[in-house]
């Protein structure tokens, strides 16, 4: 063995001290940083095995069930566990055992050990000293302790040849990184309580702002701004129950709602869906996960709706919360799921979303629950309150109230009369009842056109492409789809046809070149004149097969049914390169320079009035109205056709669709565009006055309460 020289020693050890103070500061940065714990006790461990030229370690922690390893570095390599390089090993469940007393034991106290290797035998211990080593290794163990309490031990496993001086120095190492480690653990859970603490500041200004009133759109707005804060998401959409639909009422970050952008139809389309299965429903792009895993599976009636969403929002993460009203029983108690998801209906539903970052926690899940309990909640009390009947005349009865308690008798009485005889007013005083609806002006002719096929738009004809309206005639080409399985088709049929006719022809050459000399000529002339035979049926047969191939190729060709004018907006954005199935609707055309119409869709509890005055007073019942667009004119027309079915139609919920003729010359050029808002007045006679101002509140009674 060489020993270095005096000259040397010195640098050795001052090298050996800077590596030392060097992994001490290092493990000291990531103990005041906010670093997981996994990364933190892996990087101590590897630090300390590195400095101590050890084989292993361990950081042992204090659960319930006892002490669990949580961080390891070759523990396989010890005689204590399982694996690659221990299967071999005897007795290692009653090593580990054993080598588990020893964690205990030392667990209790707050020194740090060195446990020599095989320290006793694995039959028996002193019960007055440490239990055994099991292991080859000198175990050097130093406890974690916060606040006076032991949190866990950090073990290394040392080559068992070391000098005492060298053990003492080990331990005096592992304590000061264990004082590190402590430390760190408390420092996080001083940043768990400030979390914890912070959280339910945010709670309590959350619920003191949804409970301050009973306005509906107040609450909502509050519950989509503050809640996205408390969620920490992107967005809140708020909806609410308005009858049996469920219009969004508000947006975080939003003023005002454009009722007619596609992503707010869409929004309402899906929580309409969700809604009716009064549980939550939790969409996960797997793209942002670190470990690529599919989100769960989307049931089939939610499908269409979450992906029509997604093309509109640019959402990694979304959640969508039927808001459920608590119901208790008689006694007081709360019901059980069961029951009230049979009987309760849910008052709202919230939809969350998160652009960045799909990744969920825990934490997130139970905040967006509270969020949806304290808006359940909130949103009941708000319904109630604004759906109490007589509101209105109660509220005036208190001031009459008053009035007498004043004993202001003249002016009391002054206003009974008043009441009174508005009452009699609305009674016996007729005025014109009309009923509404939302209206739009339309070609009365228009046409569809439809996918013939499955297969993907492969061209567009200039008409579609075009940025303005286009004018088209009928037959002129719209688009062409191209379908792979029907191009393959043609292509094997095309072949084997060519094939076959070569086969022919090599058979017809043959026959005619049989030998008459040949004794078997007659068999070869017979045998090949089948062959013959059999090549032409099956030609037959490919000819069919290649007419409806042609047939079918040329149904990939969409024409317009009719001369007109394209009504579908953006229709190359919408349609270029996308894939279609047989029957989806692609393009609308009609024809705008015939007659046109206006299209009323009433609500369906409304159309009952309709129907009553066409039976009563005439089938054509006039109809005034007026374009959104020039409200100072108003314009008429009759009623031509009332549908018989009833059809939901966007926030509208359940209408019926009501045709009215009107005068195309009447009104101007420049207002006949397709889809145009219009609003209507179905005129069906007279009312009482009262009814005709409180119909709706009549309705609500009736359904409501007296039903």
């Amino acid at each position: 063995m060489t020993h270095d020289s005096p000259a040397t020693e010195p640098a050795a050890y001052e090298d050996t001290w800077r590596e030392i103070e060097e992994v001490v500061q290092e493990v000291t940065r990531q103990s005041r940083a906010v670093v997981p714990a996994d990364r933190f006790f892996t990087g101590l461990l590897e630090s300390c095995i590195r400095t101590l030229a050890a084989t292993g370690g361990a950081v042992w922690l204090r659960q319930p069930e006892g002490l669990r390893v949580e961080h390891q570095v070759n523990l396989v390599r010890t005689g204590l566990v399982t694996g690659p390089d221990a299967d071999d090993i005897p007795n290692v469940e009653q090593r580990a055992q054993q080598h588990q007393r020893l964690l205990e034991r030392i667990s209790r106290q707050t020194e740090t050990h060195a446990v020599s290797p095989q320290s006793g035998t694995m039959s028996a211990a002193d019960p007055d000293g440490l239990p055994e080593n099991p292991t080859d290794f000198l175990l050097l163990f130093c406890p974690v302790i916060v606040d006076n309490r032991v949190l866990g031990l950090l073990e290394i496993f040392q080559r068992p040849n070391v000098s005492p001086g060298a053990v003492q120095g080990f331990l005096r190492f592992l304590a000061a990184l264990a004082e590190l480690a402590a430390d760190y653990l408390r420092n996080s859970q001083l940043r768990e309580l400030q979390d914890r603490a912070t959280l339910w500041s945010q709670f309590e200004q959350f619920t003191e702002r949804v409970h301050e009133g009973l306005n509906v759109d107040q609450i909502a707005a509050s519950i989509a701004n503050d809640g996205r804060h408390l969620i920490g998401c992107d967005k809140v959409t708020v909806a609410v129950l308005k009858g049996s639909r469920y219009p969004v009422r508000a947006v975080s970050g939003l003023d005002s709602i454009d009722r007619r952008s596609n992503v707010l139809r869409a929004a309402q389309d899906l929580i309409r869906r969700v809604v009716v299965t009064r549980e939550p429903f939790w969409y996960q792009d797997s793209a942002d996960e670190d470990h690529a895993q599919p989100h769960v599976d989307i049931a089939p009636q939610l499908e269409d709706a979450v992906h029509k969403y997604l093309d509109e929002s640019p959402a990694r993460l979304l959640a969508v919360f039927p808001l459920m009203p608590s119901s208790t029983s008689e006694d007081g108690s709360v019901d059980s799921k069961q029951k009230r998801s049979r009987a309760a209906k849910p008052v709202g539903a919230i939809l969350i979303e998160r652009f960045e970052g799909a990744s969920t926690s825990g934490l997130t899940r139970h905040r967006s629950e509270v969020v949806a309990k304290q808006s359940a909640s909130a949103l009941k009390n708000a319904l109630e309150h604004s759906n109490l009947p007589l509101l209105p005349v109660l509220r005036l009865v208190g001031k009459v109230g008053w009035h007498l308690k004043l004993r202001q008798l003249p002016r009391t009485v002054l206003i009974l009369g008043t009441l009174i005889t508005a009452a009699v007013a609305m009674v016996v005083v007729p005025a014109d009842f009309t009923v509404e609806g939302h209206g739009e002006l339309q070609p009365a002719v228009r046409r569809g056109v439809f996918a013939s096929s499955d297969g993907i738009v492969a061209t567009l004809a200039p008409a579609l492409i075009a940025d303005d309206a286009t004018t088209v005639s009928a037959g002129d080409t719209l688009a062409e789809l191209s379908n792979t399985d029907l191009d393959f088709e043609l292509t094997r049929v095309l072949g084997e046809i060519r094939t076959a006719r070569e086969s022919l022809s090599t058979k017809v050459v043959e026959r005619l070149n049989v030998d008459d000399l040949d004794p078997n000529w007659e068999s070869q002339l017979e045998k090949l004149s089948a062959e013959e035979k059999e090549l032409e049926v099956n030609i037959d047969s490919l000819d069919a097969q290649l007419k409806v191939l042609r047939l079918q190729q040329s149904d990939l060709i969409l024409t317009s049914p009719i001369d007109g004018q394209i009504l579908t907006w953006e229709a190359a954005r919408v349609l270029e390169s996308r894939p279609v199935r047989r029957g989806d609707l692609l393009v609308e055309v009609a024809n705008v320079a015939g007659p046109w119409v206006l299209e009323i869709r009433v609500p369906d509890q409304n159309i009952g009035y309709v129907n009553d005055a066409r039976r009563e007073l005439k089938p054509n019942l006039d109809v005034s109205f007026i374009l959104a667009a020039d409200p100072k004119t108003t314009w008429f027309g009759t009623v031509r056709d009332v549908a018989s079915d009833t059809r939901s139609y966007g926030e509208s919920g359940p209408t019926v669709l009501v045709t009215v003729e009107i005068e195309r010359d009447d009104i101007p050029e420049s207002q006949l565009r397709p889809g145009a808002t219009v609003i209507p007045h179905i005129h069906t006679g007279q009312r009482p006055i009262g009814f005709v101002w409180f119909h709706e509140l009549i309705h609500t009674v009736q359904t409501k309460l007296l039903f």
